[in-house]
């Protein structure tokens, strides 16, 4: 080989290993944001892409998996489960096989929840556990709420509030290892009576996973706790947020919870009521919310909650956690005001020189931003899904149903108007995305898109794709819209059809191992995969 030859052949490898040295820090990045937008994993999560409620213990709901590109070719696969919504999916991790299944706990009006595993590759039902047939539970009224977020760690134990009363039940395969297992009921956990404000009433509302491998949970009447995972009752720590409240008071005069909650690595649960925001820090040995040990709590404008589609007062969000490494850090809510606000709070240490946002707002409220879907002249907007985050960004979508009639109906009655949300002159229209500038310290509109129409189903993005993902409606007819999450406009589309079985009912849009997106409907779980 010639000199030169030898020469061009160093210059060509010396070209393509500094390429390499170049890629290799952002090998795992996503085109749609740096690799310090993603939160850090929880190791006693299932190691799977979607494990929890909004994915991950931050509940930002975004994820750096690619999801489609196109509607056109998206292959469409229901599965008939029960009149029932199975709100989360969770996915677990590997079996030895290779498999994965789908669990998912259902929500009714009346009767039990159900629990659910499903092969993800075709949908197919492999158990149902239903309580009122495998346990004889009497038939009676059931929780809108409860039941709907679920857990599921990295032992194969999927958590979900339980039927017996105000806990959790922890499922799992009857033959462990095995994908095509059946369910059974390996632990249950019941709250002690004392340890509630309203026993016999009260029940689970939100549940996540502690960095330390604890589950946390809130309840409908302000209790909140932790228990490890083998559900022992010993392991069990609580805190009320309505501590000293006589218990004779009246329930609209509680603190209460409608909404999930978020966790973070630094041992903060984060819980909303209708009135405030909470800081619970979990030492590892107790739960407080004072500042000396690491907690807080804010107040918020909560409004009336008036509106249809509400299933409680004040936010109609669970807290989300922005700001990962050495960003600036939040938790993001949505608060109860006629014109909604995004509302971001700082999660640890208010800065020295901070001033409140407005004459008597809390300190700690970092900003304070009308929710007006690109409406000038707005003078009312309301979501009642969780606000999704990456980076600095958080989109929300509108859910004001166009009924004035729907607004009287009975707070126990208010989900039920989500059956008339793809209606087209009662469908809510517009979604927004906000940013915060870390320079500035102020936090505003990016973009909005008037147009587009996501009447209940809760969002979420791929940062590969740079794509928001949402359970939507045109004409009438139910669809998948991507929207970019750069600019706000409308992607693509993929129409499903008008009937109640592709109404998404408050549950929760998902991108899946294989690419393709999930979601639970009216009756049952919907996927819509991308053709080879």
């Amino acid at each position: 080989m010639a000199r030169g030859d030898s020469r061009r052949i160093a210059i060509v490898v010396a070209v393509i290993m500094a390429l390499l040295l170049a890629w290799l820090p952002g090998a795992f990045c996503s085109p749609g944001g740096p690799a310090e937008d993603e939160p850090p994993g929880n190791p006693y999560l299932a190691d799977s892409p979607w494990a929890v409620s909004h994915r991950n213990p931050y509940c930002q709901a975004s994820t750096p998996l690619p999801g489609p590109t196109k509607g056109k070719g998206l292959e469409y696969t229901h599965r008939f489960t029960g009149f029932d919504v199975p709100v989360n999916l969770q996915f677990s991790s590997a079996y030895p096989d290779g498999k994965r299944a789908i669990w998912a706990s259902t929500v009714v009006a009346f009767g039990h929840s159900r629990v659910l595993k499903l092969e993800p590759d075709n949908l197919a039902v492999i158990d149902d556990y239903n309580p009122m047939a495998r346990e004889g539970a009497p038939f009676k009224v059931g929780s809108s709420v409860s039941g709907a977020y679920s857990v599921l760690d990295r032992d194969g134990n999927f958590f979900v509030p339980s039927w017996k009363g105000c806990g959790i039940d922890a499922f799992g395969d009857r033959q462990p290892g095995v994908s095509g297992s059946s369910i059974s009921l390996r632990k249950r956990f019941l709250i002690p009576d004392e340890r509630l404000l309203r026993p016999g009433v009260d029940g689970i509302v939100g549940m996540t996973m502690t960095y330390d491998g604890m589950v946390a949970f809130a309840t409908r009447f302000g209790t909140v706790g932790v228990v490890g995972r083998d559900l022992s009752a010993a392991s069990a720590r609580y805190l009320s947020l309505n501590e000293g409240v006589p218990a004779d008071t009246p329930d609209d005069q509680l603190e209460q919870v409608s909404n999930s909650i978020a966790a973070d690595e630094s041992g903060g649960i984060y819980v909303v009521t209708d009135r405030k925001l909470y800081r619970v820090q979990w030492s590892g040995s107790a739960l407080s919310i004072r500042d000396a040990e690491g907690g807080w709590c804010a107040a918020y404008d909560a409004g009336t909650g008036e509106q249809a589609g509400r299933l409680g007062k004040g936010s109609g969000a669970t807290p989300t956690v922005m700001g990962t490494g050495n960003q600036d850090k939040f938790i993001v809510i949505t608060d109860g005001q006629k014109l909604m606000h995004l509302v971001l709070f700082w999660k640890d240490g208010i800065p020295s020189d901070w001033q409140p946002v407005a004459p008597g707002k809390d300190r700690r409220m970092a900003a304070e931003v009308p929710v007006t879907f690109g409406d000038p002249g707005a003078t009312e907007s309301n979501s009642e899904q969780s606000v999704l985050v990456r980076g600095y960004g958080a989109v929300v979508v509108n859910n004001d149903l166009r009924c004035s009639l729907l607004d009287a109906l009975p707070q126990a009655l208010q989900p039920f108007s989500m059956l008339f949300s793809n209606i087209p002159w009662i469908a809510p229209y517009g979604i927004e995305k906000f940013e915060w500038d870390p320079a500035s310290r102020t936090c505003r509109s990016r973009w909005a898109n008037r147009k587009v129409s996501l009447p209940n189903a809760i969002p979420c993005m791929s940062s590969s794709t740079g794509l928001v993902y949402c359970v939507g409606q045109r004409f009438g007819f139910w669809t998948l819209e991507a929207i970019d999450w750069r600019t706000g406009k409308s992607r693509f589309r993929r129409y499903l059809s008008p009937w109640p079985w592709d109404n998404s009912f408050y549950a929760a849009t998902e991108i899946g191992p294989d690419g393709a997106i999930y979601y639970g409907t009216l009756s049952g779980v919907t996927r819509l995969k991308p053709r080879p």
